[in-house]
């Protein structure tokens, strides 16, 4: 009798290894499917991240831009926010950024869940009308393109020179503590001038409607845009400094950004970043061995302040005054006052008449 007999008589046959599933195959396939699903959504926030735009911290070339093509438009439109009255007309006053990027046309759904269907004039006489009603609102609303990147929620404040009534931006005012620091900065970059600080509401782009702390707008102001027509600045010329007065302090800059470099003294310090404001004077090291700046940025610098010359020129100078020292006190050396010959007379270059005085003695 055989193993490989059985009851019944018959042979039994082995199933062979190529026939029988392996239990390792299905834990393979779900590591693949696990692997090819992270490649997926790794490549989506990439390009997800890739779509973001970045503009400077303040928007200050934004605004420029923006403010020299509203200005652009009202000369060219004469001044299209005044009526037949010369009052100004009311106008819708921007509150958020208007939203950017393509959306599908199916999709663009109002509020309220409804689709926003073109408007259809079934008129055709009106169409004329309509068309010239609909011209001032387009170019009002290319005039009104917002300005303001990053911060939509936070105002943003402005130092006006009220002599020329020229604006420059100061930066965001998250708090209104911050009021105080703002106006101490905008006084300091314009010394003996009269100024002021303007606040200009998130989203609007148009200077005029900027407000000051006691309410008074912009376009209000008597020298309102007269640096725009005028060449003659004899009235914003800073006064002379008396004694006493006093200067914001550079430790006190909250515009300071870590790689910003300032010449103090004839040497050129870089801004490191500070765990507190104001800031201490180690928060500023020399150029040349601050880790924020790269080998470019360095010798750019250099080459345009001249610190490596000059220091160059200093070393020569102690040089010569260190070996004309030496030279005078070795005895082996003349002196040099052989070189030089005194010249001159004791007697006086004009004679005028000799004066007698008597001297008699009474007794």
């Amino acid at each position: 009798m055989t193993q490989g007999s059985s009851c019944a008589g018959g042979a039994s046959v082995a199933p062979s290894p190529e026939a029988m599933p392996s239990p390792h195959g299905r834990p393979l396939r779900l590591a693949a499917l696990a692997a090819a699903g992270i490649a997926l959504g790794a490549a989506g926030t990439v390009l997800t991240v890739s779509i973001v735009q970045a503009e400077d911290d303040a928007g200050i070339r934004a605004f420029h831009l923006q403010e020299a093509a509203n200005r652009q438009a009202s000369r060219q439109g004469g001044y299209g926010t005044y009526g037949a009255t010369g009052r100004p007309q009311p106008q819708a006053a921007a509150y958020a950024p208007a939203r950017s990027g393509w959306q599908v046309p199916l999709l663009q759904m109002q509020p309220d869940g409804r689709i926003a269907h073109p408007p259809v004039d079934l008129n055709p006489f009106r169409q004329g009308a309509a068309d010239a009603a609909r011209k001032p609102a387009k170019r009002n609303q290319q005039a009104r393109i917002d300005a303001v990147s990053g911060a939509t929620d936070v105002a943003r404040t402005f130092c006006v020179r009220l002599c020329d009534g020229f604006h420059a931006p100061l930066g965001h005012l998250r708090t209104s503590s911050d009021l105080k620091a703002h106006e101490a900065l905008c006084k300091a970059n314009n010394p003996g001038i009269p100024v002021k600080v303007f606040r200009l509401a998130s989203g609007v782009a148009d200077i005029g409607e900027a407000q000051s702390a006691d309410g008074q707008r912009y376009r209000a102001l008597p020298m309102a845009y007269s640096h725009e027509t005028t060449r003659d600045a004899a009235a914003c010329r800073p006064a002379i400094v008396q004694a006493g007065e006093r200067r914001v302090s550079l430790l006190r800059d909250f515009t300071l950004r870590p790689g910003d470099s300032v010449v103090l003294d004839g040497k050129v310090r870089t801004f490191v970043g500070g765990s507190g404001w104001p800031y201490s004077p180690r928060d500023f090291r020399d150029f040349r061995s601050a880790g924020e700046l790269s080998k470019s940025q360095r010798r750019e610098i250099d080459e345009r302040v001249g610190i490596s010359r000059l220091e160059a020129q200093a070393r020569g100078v102690r040089r010569q005054m260190l070996l004309r020292e030496a030279s005078l006190r070795d005895d082996s050396v003349a002196s040099d006052a052989d070189r030089f010959i005194l010249r001159g007379s004791l007697d006086p270059v004009r004679r005028g008449p000799v004066r007698v005085i008597s001297l008699v003695v009474q007794d």
